[in-house]
């Protein structure tokens, strides 16, 4: 008996093996929602969403690019893990106070890492602003990521 148990987890495991592959990899995960150009027209704040399924928050990534740049390989300037924008929807807001002042605002979140509040992109300074607290009555209920796909 004990024997036709052990095969019986063994085919379930070999069943399950596909599904559970890509499980806490998050390399190409991430999608673009969210690309602002600064005044000046030198870089672009872009912000990524990586939804790790339903059991996990989204994750908020900020990178800053020269314009047009890809963001895929650059260094990433701050990452929020679960956060609002108000009581229904997720995100983070972008804004430049000026050319070379990037906020980003958001309600809450479950934690922040900014390793990267003061960059340099090309030679054009950039300091990162985080300000939590902000409520967004306007963002839609849900991730970012459904939101930016949407098409006409």
């Amino acid at each position: 008996m004990a024997r036709g148990w052990r095969h019986a987890w063994l085919l379930v495991a070999v069943a399950l093996a596909p599904s559970l592959a890509g499980c806490g990899t998050q390399q190409g995960a991430d999608v673009e929602v969210a690309r602002v150009a600064s005044p000046d027209g030198a870089v672009d704040a872009v912000l990524t969403e990586y939804n790790p399924g339903a059991t996990a928050s989204f994750v908020y990534r900020i990178h800053v690019v020269a314009h047009g740049g890809e963001w895929e390989g650059s260094p990433v300037a701050a990452e929020l893990y679960g956060a609002t924008r108000n009581a229904s929807a997720y995100g983070v807001d972008l804004d430049w106070r000026d050319a070379s002042t990037l906020e980003a605002r958001y309600l809450q979140a479950r934690s922040v890492s900014a390793p990267g509040r003061a960059l340099r992109v090309d030679g054009h300074p950039v300091t990162l602003v985080l300000r939590e607290g902000i409520v967004n009555p306007d963002a839609p209920a849900g991730g970012m990521a459904s939101r930016s796909r949407e098409g006409p």
